[in-house]
């Protein structure tokens, strides 16, 4: 009787063992079977998603003039026509792209090498540029005349921004067309970040009066709407002529009457600092006080590029040197020039 109680244990014992195996392995093959299942599920979903994706090209945007353009694919071949898109280029990574420029491109310094002069800023060689076969040009409302013709040749993008904004907006606009979205973003938000660094620097310092000739005989300023009378007040002055109406010409007797604390001149303006010291303006607080400064390169205040900025911070350390704590030689006129001056 015990031996058949015995005999009957070791066959349960053995019975639960058997099923333990057999879980076991149902268990280890279902297991292998979904890993095995897993990479095409996966394959699958990724191919659904890819196929769901909407392509980038062809895009249609529309550009400063309002015209809708469409961009059929990656643009490889860009004609530039003016140096402010051709420096908004580069700060993007697209200067390789770029077949034809102005003979006035001079940024950055080796913009030359390598590719065709299509002619002026407003005078393009339409001949040139066709036979560079592009797939993208880039041009201001200045060409809005040769339009028609360039159309013929490619697409056609007008780029104009009138400011800082508009700046941001351009350079958003290139990123999206020529598919360099992050780097636009990069551009932007340091552009962004180096204005709010110099508006902080004065935004306690009293405003000066600012005027800046671009040009002598006859006096050319800058009035409002124009990218250096923004400049100007964001750099912690006051333009004297910003009642007037973009590039105004100016009489003496209209700057002795407003009396400028600071004068800026550009190197192409016409007449030197100290040449300024034989003239009525000698009359002026400016010269004075020596504050009669020239800016390094007018093109960082004039073209509309990322580069702006750069001129931004120059103006700003010459209307207010103390608040960077920069030291910067004034002008001095001696007695001689002074007396001709009064005479």
């Amino acid at each position: 009787m015990k031996r058949k109680l015995a005999l009957l244990l070791m066959v349960l014992l053995l019975g639960v063992t058997v099923a333990g195996c057999i879980s076991q392995s149902e268990e280890t093959q279902a297991t292998t079977q979904t890993t095995k299942e897993t990479p095409t599920t996966t394959t699958q979903i990724q191919e659904q998603i890819t196929q769901t994706e909407k392509p980038k090209y062809p895009m249609v945007i529309t550009d400063f003039a309002g015209r809708n353009v469409t961009i059929e694919k990656e643009p490889q071949k860009i004609v530039s026509l003016a140096p402010s898109i051709t420096e908004t280029l580069y700060f993007l990574g697209a200067l390789e792209k770029v077949v034809g420029i102005t003979k006035f491109d001079d940024f950055p310094e080796n913009v030359k090498e390598g590719r065709e002069i299509v002619g002026g800023f407003s005078d393009p060689n339409i001949e040139i540029i066709a036979s560079l076969k592009p797939d993208l040009i880039i041009a201001t409302s200045m060409h809005m005349q040769y339009l028609d013709q360039l159309e013929k040749i490619a697409p056609v993008i007008i780029v104009d921004p009138k400011n800082i904004e508009e700046i941001y907006k351009q350079i958003e606009l290139l990123g999206k067309v020529l598919n360099k979205e992050d780097y636009a973003e990069n551009v932007i938000d340091d552009m962004k970040a180096k204005i709010s660094s110099i508006t902080s620097t004065v935004k306690d310092e009293p405003k000066p009066k600012v005027l800046y000739i671009a040009w002598w005989n006859p006096i050319y300023t800058a009035g409002k709407k124009t990218f250096i009378g923004d400049l100007i007040e964001l750099a912690g002055g006051k333009n004297i002529f910003d009642d007037a109406e973009g590039w105004a010409q100016v009489s003496v007797e209209e700057i002795l009457a407003r009396n400028p604390d600071v004068i800026i001149l550009t190197p192409h303006s016409g007449i030197t600092a100290e040449e300024l010291c034989n003239t009525e303006l000698a009359k002026t607080d400016a010269i004075k006080n020596g504050k009669v400064f020239t800016i390094s390169d007018d093109n960082i205040l004039v073209r509309p590029s990322p580069r702006i900025v750069y001129g931004l911070e120059e103006l700003a350390k010459f209307i207010h040197p103390e608040a960077f704590n920069i030291e910067i030689e004034p002008l001095t006129c001696n007695v001689e020039q002074s007396a001709n001056a009064s005479g």
